[in-house]
Parts: structure tokens; C-alpha cells; sequence
């Protein structure tokens, strides 16, 4: 029986096109940190996508995202971000730990908190007991919310307030393709006015180069220092960037594979016992709440031996991602998996 794993897109798989480009660049094996040309040509179209200086390959995103803080943030300072962001539970505080921060969430649920909370959580700047902050960093698109693009209007208002009160930003842009589809737009109408931006390649992608952080020429040669104390100077780099920047010609399974998301939210909605939280424009995320309480890992585990893997995200959420490769058959098979586990 064929298993249909949802739990996340890092496990979206390269294309063949992809797995082409690795194999004719089998022989392009280099010394330097960024010697290798092709890995000089996907940093390049990184950059130009983002619309930033330069990029930089990292083996994670937590890794850059890691970088991104310890560039931009002074020992002691504040890093302030949303609710639930990566940045504070999936990076087992990593600033903290290595960069001596104070990470905080602003003082309001949600995706994008209204700019009266961030004027909160920002402050002043003139408590002298309190430590000042020093960047703001945004999750988009925004994970614990069900993959929730960031209104480009909303967050155009944090960053006006950041450069007011002299505080930098990063922007923590995992599936920010995602976004970009969702909304329209092109990536570089969400990176502007970001100091550094993050990228996954391997979500979405499927990118044997797991990621990427953009910003100024000056920042990725610091970023470069960083990133090899912290162990991150993949070498050889040739197959895997070749394939990586084959990957960024086509964009056109975003789409695709969001109206996959539609299709399983809508065939969720309304089934007994689970309640589909809506999306006011949804990606490529599904989360469900289970009615009976601390039921979300044992529904996961009544489903997986019927061939569906979902994740639980705390006792009463269960996360379900599509991503490239992930079928409308298997969409359909998976319905029909919940559908005859919740009638049971």
C-alpha cells in the first residue's frame, strides 16, 4: 500500500530535469567556500529573485535563519517576531543559545498581529532596564497559522516602524513562493525593505540545497564567516547547486499544488469530529482541530496504518502539507482515508 506523507514539503523530491542537471555537473567538484561556478550561478539567481546584492547556500534554513540573527542583533538585544514563528519553537533557540538574544513574541495570536502590538513590543527604546531591540524578524508564509501569506500592506507598515525606531529586519521567508503565488505578486514585492531574507529550496523545490540567505554584498561576506563557525561550508556544492538552480526555472507547481490544499480543506470540511480552520487565503497548508481533546496525535496514528501521515502540531491540531509530487489522486485517497477513520 502506497503512503501518502503529509507531514511536510521538505519531502517534495527533485525532478528529473533536476536530477539531469546534478549528474552533468557530477565532475564540477571545487575547494572554496564559493568557488564552485555553479553554485556562484544559483547564489546569483537567489539574489535576483529576492532582489537583494547577493545570497549565500546553507545546508538549513534554521542555519540561515540563525545567521540572519547573529548578524543583525547585538548580545542582550531583543529579536521580536509573530506568534508561534519558527524563529521561537522550531529552532531550539538557537539565538538564545548561540547569539546570547532575547527572542519575544509580540503580544497578539495570529499570522500578522496589528501594528499597535508591534508598536507595544518594539517600545520606545528609553527603558534603560529593559533590553532594546535590535531586529524585527517576519515569518512569511506563516506556518502555525495554516501557511497564511502576510498582507503586503501590513507588513510595508512594520517595516516603515522598524526603520523608524532604528531596528533591522529579517524576513524568515521559508515558503515565501508560496506567498508570492498566493498573492500575485512577484517574491522581490515581498522582500523590500527586509535586511536579509531566508529561503527554502528544498520545500516546495525539493532542492538538494536546503536553503538560502539573501541580502547586501557586505552582509553575505559576514554571513560567509558565520555560517563556517557555525559548520555549515558544504563542500562539493557542484551537483547539488546545479540541480538546485534547474529547479528555479519553473514555478508553476505553486499553483497546482495549492489548489490541492483547496480541494483537501474543502473535502475535510464538515466530516465528524474535525474542524477545518479557515484560511483567509490558503497555500499549501490544511490544519485541522480534533473535537475530542488531546486526540490529534491518536488521530494521526489511526491514520497512518491506513497510508496517510499527518503531523500533530500540539494536542488538538493536525498539520497537513501538498507539495510538488503529491497527486489529485492521492488528494482523493486521502479523503477517503479520514472519511473511513472518523466513521470508525
Amino acid at each position: 500500500m502506497e503512503t501518502i506523507d503529509l507531514r511536510s514539503d521538505f519531502l517534495a523530491r527533485p525532478t528529473a530535469s533536476m536530477q539531469a542537471a546534478a549528474a552533468a555537473a557530477e565532475g564540477s567538484r571545487h575547494f572554496g567556500l564559493r568557488e564552485d561556478p555553479w553554485q556562484r550561478r544559483l547564489e546569483a539567481r537567489v539574489a535576483e529573485l529576492l532582489g537583494k546584492e547577493d545570497a549565500l547556500v546553507f545546508p538549513t534554513c534554521t542555519m540561515a535563519n540563525t545567521t540572519a540573527l547573529l548578524l543583525s542583533a547585538a548580545p542582550g538585544s531583543r529579536v521580536v517576531t509573530q506568534h508561534d514563528a519558527h524563529l521561537l519553537i522550531s529552532e531550539a533557540g538557537a539565538g538564545a543559545a548561540l547569539g546570547g538574544l532575547v527572542l519575544t513574541a509580540v503580544g497578539a495570536p495570529g499570522a500578522m498581529p496589528p501594528l499597535a502590538a508591534w508598536e507595544r513590543a518594539l517600545g520606545d527604546g528609553g527603558d534603560a532596564q529593559r533590553p532594546a531591540v535590535s531586529l524585527c524578524a517576519l515569518e512569511n508564509t506563516h506556518n502555525r497559522s495554516g501557511g497564511v501569506p502576510l498582507a503586503p500592506d501590513a507588513v510595508t507598515q512594520i517595516i516603515a516602524l522598524a526603520h523608524s525606531r532604528n531596528v533591522r529586519l529579517h524576513l524568515d521567508g521559508s515558503r515565501l513562493f508560496n506567498a508570492a503565488c498566493a498573492l500575485d505578486v512577484p517574491a522581490t514585492a515581498l522582500t523590500a525593505g527586509f535586511d536579509t531574507v531566508s529561503l527554502s529550496l528544498n520545500k516546495g523545490f525539493g532542492a538538494p540545497i536546503a536553503a538560502a540567505l539573501a541580502g547586501s554584498a557586505a552582509a553575505i561576506d559576514a554571513a560567509l564567516v558565520l555560517r563556517q563557525r557555525l559548520g555549515g561550508g558544504i563542500r562539493p556544492t557542484g551537483p547539488a547547486a546545479a540541480a538546485t538552480l534547474t529547479g528555479l526555472d519553473d514555478f508553476s507547481h505553486f499553483a497546482e499544488v495549492h489548489a490541492m490544499a483547496h480541494r483537501l480543506a474543502e473535502g475535510l470540511t464538515g466530516q465528524p469530529g474535525i474542524t477545518v480552520e479557515p484560511a483567509p487565503l490558503r497555500t499549501n497548508m490544511v490544519i485541522v482541530q480534533v473535537a475530542s481533546p488531546d486526540d490529534a496525535a491518536g488521530l494521526c496514528a489511526r491514520l497512518a496504518p491506513r497510508g496517510l501521515l499527518a503531523l500533530p502540531l500540539d494536542a488538538r491540531r493536525i498539520r497537513m502539507v501538498v507539495y510538488r509530487g503529491i497527486t489529485p489522486m492521492q488528494i482523493g485517497r486521502a479523503l477517503t482515508i479520514v472519511r473511513d477513520v472518523l466513521a470508525t
